[in-house]
């Protein structure tokens, strides 16, 4: 039940921090930086195929491969897909690496709905990431500071969907699973996750996607984050 919650805990990518946009962003960067490597090719058309390259990547990520080899395959299916030699790549993903996570892009409301919630609730991060990129992209929003404990599947050697996340999440708040509400994005590792690990789950679905499970389903859907005050009760 609601009135049973004391401690929400969110992922970041697509919950808190608009990736995309980000991605987007960094890609201007990129054009600007260089020049000569995308000579000919409009930006738009260069966007979609990074887009494109990290839905794959992050695919292989999902599925157990290193962040490193995540972000050269990345690069390398870039390229590819502009029609580019990958012998750029080490360069493009060294300058995405660098100039990605300090790109302040929050999902709409991200930072009121986490003071907000601050007020009444402990705060847990719980995001399947590196730590080279996930905590600078908390500082850019300038909410890190209010969240009791964060949770990285690279530092801790387990990712989402694995329960064992989420309840060191909760052992850390000193909450009981059922005590937490957990708030993604991704159906597959954030709501399967949380729901095998014996927590509520809000899944934020702003593209009003249909859930790729039947099997699981969650306590409730968003598709604005702000929307979580309202079942929290903390407008």
């Amino acid at each position: 039940m609601i009135s049973d919650l004391k401690a929400a805990i969110f992922d970041i990518d697509d919950t808190l921090f608009d990736r995309n946009g980000a991605q987007r962003e960094v890609v201007h960067l990129m054009v600007q930086e260089f020049p000569d490597i995308f000579a000919g090719i409009d930006e738009k058309t260069i966007a979609e195929a990074f887009l494109e390259s990290d839905r794959i990547s992050t695919q292989e990520f999902n599925a157990g491969s290193s962040v490193d080899e995540t972000r050269t395959l990345r690069g390398k299916v870039f390229l590819k897909i502009l029609g580019l030699s990958e012998d750029f790549a080490e360069k493009i993903m060294g300058m995405y690496v660098k100039s990605y996570p300090t790109v302040n892009a929050p999902v709409r409301d991200a930072k009121s709905v986490i003071n907000h919630l601050a007020r009444k609730f402990r705060l847990g991060i719980v995001s399947n990431g590196s730590p080279d990129a996930q905590y600078r992209k908390l500082e850019i929003l300038d909410i890190k500071h209010l969240f009791d404990c964060i949770l990285l599947s690279e530092e801790i050697g387990i990712r989402k969907p694995d329960p064992r996340i989420f309840w060191k999440a909760a052992t850390l708040l000193d909450k009981k699973p059922e005590e937490c509400l957990y708030i993604g994005d991704f159906y597959d590792s954030d709501m399967v996750g949380a729901k095998k690990a014996g927590m509520q789950a809000c899944w934020f679905n702003p593209n009003r996607l249909r859930p790729s499970r039947v099997d699981v389903r969650p306590d409730f859907e968003i598709s604005a984050l702000g929307e979580i005050l309202r079942i929290l009760d903390c407008e």
